[in-house]
């Protein structure tokens, strides 16, 4: 696995929110999508400096990947986006913001088909090593399971790493069934386990005015962020998805599918998507919503709880 850092610069304005939004195919073969992903672009130590990493598979012997990437941001009521960009993965312009990440056997169930990833900061037990080299998996729920499972290696570098893992690596009833996230952290640490729960977040819209939604969610102490783009609860197959918002070439004539799309139900409409982590962790929650307005204008917005935002106990 490979870890390709990507940096954004605020420059005079300061988004609320920055999102870099990727895909990833073999260099040659653009019709052959390996990845596609939107992630939380967070503020560095820097200021007016953002980065985030994108997780890769290792690319085929003898050859490359090839990143397409662009961010977006929303602030003053306004989306905005930028040019996409490439990157050829391993290449002489990436090799200062590319890592690899080991990664030994085949230890791991597959992630299931049609559904993402998320990210979450390794959940190290107390007592564990904070550096070092921490070992990391997935797999299903098992009595015995096995060190094997552990097939990413991370050096920590002073602390718990971000690790991206399945959403799901099987689904029941199009609900994702819980499954456990492994690690061993240093040379002599023994196995850990930790039970991958999940909640179903949901927004009412009795109006009608809300055309897309997002949600997002992190951690109470909002170090690693995560972004899923909210469906509407039987829309149904065709055009319009919210899964296609964000790589549409035709970005006004899909808002327009979209509209149409949503016609179609009646108030108030309910939009909903998972959030994900450990048995007994805190997700805290918000929305992030473009508000279609009578005359025809659509406008970036924010839906809170009255002093703060919703918490939700996995």
């Amino acid at each position: 696995m490979l870890a390709l850092r990507r940096v954004f610069f605020e420059g005079s304005f300061r988004p609320e929110l920055v999102l870099l939004h990727y895909d990833v195919v073999p260099e040659g073969s653009p019709d052959r999508l390996l990845a596609r992903s939107t992630l939380v672009v967070p503020p560095s130590g820097e200021p007016g400096r953002r980065e985030t990493r994108i997780f890769l598979p290792s690319p085929p012997p003898a050859g490359r990947l090839l990143v397409r990437y662009f961010f977006s941001t929303v602030g003053n009521g306004a989306e905005w986006f930028s040019p996409v960009y490439e990157a050829a993965v391993p290449g002489e312009d990436v090799m200062d913001d590319l890592c690899h990440v080991e990664e030994k056997g085949p230890g791991n169930l597959p992630p299931a088909a049609g559904l993402g990833m998320f990210r979450i900061r390794l959940p190290l037990k107390w007592g564990e090593p904070g550096d070092g080299t921490v070992r990391y998996g997935f797999g299903a729920m098992r009595k015995k399971p096995s060190p094997d499972l552990c097939r990413a290696a991370y050096d920590m570098e002073g602390g718990a790493p971000v690790v991206e893992i399945p959403e799901a690596l099987s689904v029941l009833k199009n609900r994702p069934m819980p499954y456990f996230l492994y690690h061993i952290a240093g040379d002599n640490g023994e196995l850990a386990a930790d039970k991958i729960n999940c909640a179903r977040i949901t927004l009412q819209d009795d109006t009608g005015e809300v055309l897309c939604s997002r949600l997002l969610w992190s951690d109470p102490s909002w170090t690693v962020q995560n972004l899923s783009v909210m469906e509407l609860k039987k829309i149904g197959i065709g055009a319009g998805r919210a899964a296609d918002i964000y790589f549409a070439r035709d970005r006004d004539a899909f808002l327009r599918e979209r509209s149409v799309a949503l016609d179609r139900h009646p108030l108030p409409r309910t939009f909903e998507a998972y959030v994900f982590g450990t048995e007994g962790s805190v997700v805290e929650y918000c929305f992030q919503v473009l508000l279609l307005r009578r005359d025809g204008s659509v406008v970036a917005g924010w839906r809170n709880r009255d002093g703060g935002n919703w918490q939700v106990t996995l």
